[in-house]
């Protein structure tokens, strides 16, 4: 047994769990690589500091912490175990070898904001969820930020809450931090205990912030620098690192580190759509030359089949406007086709529901689905989550139940109304893909009307006063007109764009159930009837 650890606490731990080394010390409880005889697995395993133990009512710790074992998210480390033995308090978590965020940020220059933006948005679903369960954090950090598989998976969820409310009000007398100094909420280091969801956002906002500038702030933000949106005092440094990441995304950053909280932005999820829409609404846009339209056109099928996004259908005519209006150079759109190619082999069934509603021209509804044998393990539900926010540029919000998830766009970020469904059971994995189409019958119908009643009606009165000389006889003739002609144009357009929409729906379901026939285990695949 290595020398660092207690032969007492070895002992005591004997029947159930082997340890084997520490993997790290804190200011609460050290952690060891255990094995877990009973289930034959590596696990993390975290012991309580002795006189933290001694002081905590213990009964009590492990009601507390019950709560966070019944947690379950892609992006939450899961709680196995828990108990106390020999005086020892501890609990037990999966073992993940893929390092944690302040090992990748050790000695490395800081991340650019697309790179930190992808690690924060799971940790922001992780946090969003808990907050619907019930749960804060309180101790979010770079350490407990760790990697299965290059995935963000957000450790000791509920553990800082659990020992507050054991320790009672008391606690912080005693010399050990419930949280991490650097990284608590004002209003978590003045020790107050009425906390809520933007204390979680506080924590957060520091990790984005020295993710991107590669230390954490060096003060909060006062009122006036929460007003102008820019940290005022900040140093040199940070000063420059802040400017390169881009002046929305520094103000989203001073609203989510807010030392009032009344003044921080409110939710996770709310902090994550000012931060993506920073990093996205502040490239410069230029209009492509000739040359380059070409190029985009030739290849505008397979970027409306496979790049769903939140500006709307597309159609031939419109890829130069969206193109521009996304920034996307025709080498990268090439290169994006390319490698979104699917493979046509998989046995894919695609059973699907659109219904043409024929006042409107097209569905009101889209709803595509893939069923795939085999079963989807829940480990993996954060691969197709990510796949669905880099197709559809949208962080959204995850949430699930038993061994179903679901994935709805952001209403911040999108004007598009779409949820993914993937539910697992029987051997097989069902993949659901839905948009409702309300808000473009909207766009459509209304902003065509309104565009023609507003902009075409003066020059078409005037030409039909001259004719008929006579303003009511003109009124008479036009107004059916205008009605008949708008109605037209409308549904026409409506008919293009929904098409288009259901060609993207179709290639985004294919994407994701190819990914997701990657996943399964071969072991679990249902072999085919033969024919």
């Amino acid at each position: 047994m290595p020398p660092d650890i207690p032969a007492d606490l070895a002992a005591a731990l004997a029947e159930r769990y082997e340890l084997r080394q520490v993997l790290g010390r804190g200011g609460m409880a050290t952690v060891y690589l255990a094995y877990d005889r009973k289930h034959r697995r590596g696990v993390a395993l975290k012991v309580l500091l002795p006189g933290l133990a001694a002081f905590l009512g213990v009964e009590r710790f492990l009601k507390e912490i019950q709560v966070a074992a019944r947690l379950t998210h892609p992006h939450i480390l899961a709680l196995h175990d828990s108990g106390e033995t020999g005086g020892f308090l501890y609990y037990v978590m999966p073992y993940i070898d893929g390092g944690s965020l302040r090992q990748q940020l050790a000695g490395r220059r800081p991340p650019g904001p697309d790179q930190a933006l992808a690690i924060a948005a799971p940790v922001a679903d992780a946090l969003s969820y808990a907050h619907r369960m019930g749960v804060l954090h309180r101790d979010i950090k770079p350490e407990n930020i760790l990697f299965s598989q290059g995935h963000p998976i957000v450790a000791d969820f509920g553990i800082a809450k659990a020992i507050s409310t054991a320790g009672g009000a008391n606690l912080t007398r005693t010399g050990f931090p419930v949280g991490t100094p650097g990284y608590m909420s004002p209003e978590q280091a003045a020790g107050l205990t009425d906390l809520d969801e933007r204390t979680d956002v506080y924590s957060l906002a520091v990790v984005i912030y020295e993710m991107l500038v590669g230390e954490v702030p060096g003060r909060w933000p006062t009122e006036d620098a929460v007003r102008a949106g820019r940290f005022l005092d900040a140093a040199a440094t940070h000063r420059t690192r802040l400017t390169q990441a881009g002046s929305r995304i520094e103000a989203a950053l001073v609203r989510g580190l807010a030392i009032r909280h009344d003044q921080r932005t409110a939710t996770p999820a709310a902090l994550m759509d000012e931060l993506v829409g920073g990093a996205t609404g502040g490239a410069a846009r230029r209009r492509f030359s000739g040359d380059e339209v070409q190029q985009i056109v030739k290849r505008a099928t397979e970027l409306e089949a496979t790049t769903p996004t939140a500006s709307g259908a597309m159609t031939i005519g419109g890829v130069e406007a969206l193109a521009a209006e996304v920034g996307i150079a025709p080498h990268v759109v090439r290169a994006a086709a390319d490698s979104w190619r699917l493979s046509r082999d998989a046995p894919i069934s695609a059973p699907e529901s659109i219904q043409s509603n024929p006042w409107v021209g097209g569905p009101t509804t889209i709803v595509i689905e893939r069923v795939l044998d085999g079963e989807l393990p829940d480990t993996e539900y954060s691969v197709i989550v990510d796949e669905t926010r880099r197709l559809l540029k949208n962080v959204g919000q995850v949430s699930q139940l038993g061994r179903s998830f679901s994935w709805v766009a952001s209403p911040g970020a999108t004007r598009r109304s779409l949820e993914l469904v993937v539910s697992v059971r029987g051997g097989r994995t069902r993949i659901t893909v839905q948009e409702n189409l309300a808000p473009l019958v909207g766009a459509l119908f209304g902003g065509i009307g309104g565009g023609m009643g507003g902009g075409g009606m003066g020059p078409i009165i005037g030409i039909f006063v001259g004719a008929l000389h006579f303003p009511g006889a003109a009124m008479a003739a036009i107004i059916p007109l205008w009605l008949g002609t708008t109605y037209v144009t409308a549904r026409t357009a409506y008919h293009y764009s929904t098409k288009r929409r259901v060609q993207q729906m179709e290639r985004l379901a294919d994407r994701l159930a190819a990914l997701a026939r990657e996943l399964i285990p071969e072991r679990q695949a249902l072999p085919h009837p033969e024919r």
